[in-house]
């Protein structure tokens, strides 16, 4: 007689069996989503994590934002009484949130969701099960603003997302949340970033366990992450005692090798593997850069004050220029990348009024958009790196558009009269430049190191295993250069004399 299969009886659902796991966070979600949306381990404990504070010091790309906004949505439909505010370090990011919300609302059945009251750009508002609008509960986006409390009775949660990156507005925000918690009985202070630099209030809060002791640390790399850690387990238990270089050839994904090819080793390790690396060897220290960094936050029916300088487009650039407009572009090689950028010298300072990327986009394409840039936007000069792959192209410009075009060779002594240059604009504070609040541009001017070569001269790079080439801050440094040969040159005429401009008085200080 043929022995059977062995077959294994599951123990029975109960209806309080599922009651219990529809209460949690993550069994709510992961039970009644369509299609179902599975978490990875580390994204079920922040689902679940009831510590009053907790700060989470995290790789990019980890699904944070997606989480964030799941807790927010699964406990505003579990609770009576709720209030969760999201406050980011970019008010576009912050909105992100509240659409990643929507679209988890949206995959429930309507028997497991609460009717919403309110549906906008940075709020979701609910009635509760009865229909009464007075106890609703709410999810609520902004920027790096303070935060106020918002009334909440019952349970409040904060999120402060890439708190690393709220700049100068950290301590202000940080002052502003922590009162809140004296008034709530329930909920939590929650603090998610990617580490940038041994500076501000993030380092400050995370380094100095003692002054916090009050808060729940937690650390995740990207080998806690399935689609870019091919084993997660053996990884986490191996992964910290290699090199970088190491961990990543055994355990990296496809996707994480590509992310790693597009970076120096230094950012990767800074992005991915949640290392603070020190900026004291930066030729350009983060608290300086941050000086310069214009204000993204806007007042209620007001642009900010990087809305209001930087422009979309060559014709807005144009008619938004008031002074000497200088333009640098840069050809990328690791990432296909090449950067597009123009500096508006004002008679008050330089305004970092355009930048553009052009990933994956064919030379001949990139030549064309840079002619329409002269024609349009009439820089007094563009300074293009002519260096191995970009030498084609300021030649071909040059023929159409004569000596606005200059071609720049990146060797040791041009690379250090650009650095020098930019490095003494970037003194003076909002005197000297104004650039955007665009994280990847101040990590890489943050990047540049001034290394003394074996000659005595000083080198100025961010390619410590010639990884990286620096787009964006090489960019910025030929926009620059375009302004200083144009002084040089005599090229223009005086400030606000070009192309029939009027200065105009467009700063805020």
């Amino acid at each position: 007689m043929s022995k059977g299969p062995t077959i294994i009886t599951q123990k029975p659902i109960t209806t309080k069996t599922l009651e219990d796991v529809l209460a949690t966070e993550s069994g709510y979600i992961e039970m009644l989503t369509e299609p179902q949306i599975v978490f990875d381990d580390y994204q079920r404990e922040f689902l679940e994590s009831l510590d009053r504070f907790q700060i989470w010091l995290k790789g990019r790309q980890l699904g944070f934002s997606f989480v964030s906004a799941a807790r927010a949505l699964a406990r505003s439909q579990n609770l009576d009484d709720y209030t969760c505010i999201i406050s980011s370090y970019k008010s576009d990011d912050a909105k992100e949130k509240i659409r990643y919300a929507n679209q988890i609302y949206d995959s429930l059945p309507d028997a497991y969701k609460k009717k919403k009251l309110t549906d906008n750009a940075t709020s979701l508002e609910f009635v509760d099960r009865s229909g009464r609008k007075s106890t609703g509960t709410r999810i609520i986006a902004q920027g790096k603003g303070p935060v106020r409390g918002k009334g909440s009775n019952g349970v409040l949660d904060v999120i402060l997302d890439e708190f690393a990156f709220f700049g100068t507005f950290a301590a202000t925000v940080y002052t502003s949340v922590v009162p809140i918690f004296t008034r709530v009985k329930y909920g939590s202070l929650t603090i998610i970033s990617t580490p940038l630099g041994k500076f501000g209030k993030f380092f400050e809060i995370w380094n100095e366990i003692r002054k916090y002791k009050n808060y729940k640390r937690r650390t995740i790399y990207w080998w806690d992450f399935s689609l870019l850690c091919k084993n997660v387990p053996e990884a986490r238990e191996h992964a910290k005692h290699m090199h970088t270089l190491q961990r990543v050839e055994i355990f990296g994904t496809e996707q994480l090798h590509e992310l790693f090819n597009a970076m120096d080793l230094e950012s990767f390790q800074q992005e991915f593997e949640c290392a603070f690396i020190d900026d004291s060897s930066s030729y350009f220290p983060l608290e300086m850069v941050y000086k310069c960094v214009m204000n993204d936050e806007a007042e209620e029916g007001m642009l900010s004050e990087q809305d209001r300088l930087m422009a979309k487009s060559f014709q807005e650039l144009f008619d938004k220029t008031t002074g000497r407009l200088g333009s640098g572009f840069d050809v990328g090689r690791r990432k296909d990348t090449s950067e597009l950028i123009s500096l508006d010298e004002t008679e008050t300072t330089k305004i970092m009024r355009y930048q553009e990327s052009y990933k994956n986009v064919a030379f001949h394409l990139q030549e064309k958009e840079l002619s329409r840039h002269l024609k349009i936007a009439k820089p007094i000069r563009l300074c293009m790196d002519s260096t191995g792959l970009g030498m084609e192209m300021p030649e071909n410009l040059q023929r159409e558009h004569g000596s606005k075009v200059e071609a720049i060779t990146f060797t040791n002594s041009i690379k250090e009269s650009m650095a020098v240059s930019l490095h003494n604009e970037f003194e003076k504070g909002r005197s000297g430049i104004l650039i955007p609040n665009e994280r990847d541009l101040i990590s890489q001017i943050v990047a540049i190191k001034r290394e003394v070569t074996s000659t005595g001269a000083f080198r100025y790079s961010v390619e410590r295993n010639d990884q990286h080439h620096g787009d964006k801050f090489w960019g910025l440094a030929l926009a620059n250069h375009a302004l200083d040969r144009g002084k040089r040159g005599n090229i223009g005429g005086p400030i606000g004399a070009i192309a029939g401009r009027t200065p105009v008085a467009d700063i805020g200080w």
